[in-house]
């Protein structure tokens, strides 16, 4: 018998609309990235040495802008993701890059934070609201990651079971585990 029957009813009952909800959400995620290639006019490229800093992305931006070449984006914290697969979460972290260098939003926490939300309203604009579980996914992955950076000095450990944990246990209920994970 397992520790939590509510939660394995509950994973019964949503795994089917959790695949769909990942191959949703992997497909509205290559969709964006892909449009933001064309109007950049570069791509990505994962490397474990992509910038950290705002300033290096600043600069990485410019010297793909000039050369066509490839940003490189964080291949870091991939090996179990939300998404269908690794590819998509660089395809996010080209997204989530470039948006940053376009909306002058540094990595400061708040700005940060600004961008999470920006990036979950426009996955509303396309119809996912927060009812959705398309959309919670994505504010597990955007928001927690800030929630846990802010409190832990690092990302999700597990990316898929941070993220699964915010559905099946509530947002809150798996930040708290993820920060106490830290701690063992």
């Amino acid at each position: 018998m397992s520790a939590n029957p509510r939660r394995e009813l509950l994973r019964l009952h949503t795994e089917r609309e959790l695949h769909i909800a990942r191959v949703t959400l992997s497909a509205f995620v290559v969709e964006q990235a892909e449009k933001a290639r064309g109007e950049v006019g570069f791509g990505w490229v994962p490397q474990p040495d992509a910038p950290s800093r705002y300033g290096a992305l600043l600069d990485a931006f410019n010297r793909s802008s000039e050369t066509g070449e490839p940003l490189p984006v964080s291949d870091e914290h991939s090996g179990s993701v939300i998404y269908a697969d690794a590819e998509v979460n660089y395809a996010l972290r080209f997204l989530h890059d470039v948006s940053h260098v376009q909306k002058r939003l540094t990595f400061e926490l708040t700005d940060e934070l600004e961008l999470a939300l920006w990036h979950l309203s426009t996955l509303e604009a396309e119809g996912f609201g927060p009812q959705t579980v398309v959309w919670q996914l994505l504010r597990a992955d955007l928001m927690g990651s800030v929630y846990v950076i802010a409190l832990a000095r690092r990302f999700p450990e597990d990316q898929k079971r941070f993220a699964e944990g915010c559905l099946y246990d509530g947002f809150d209920a798996s930040v708290l585990a993820e920060l106490r994970r830290s701690k063992r």
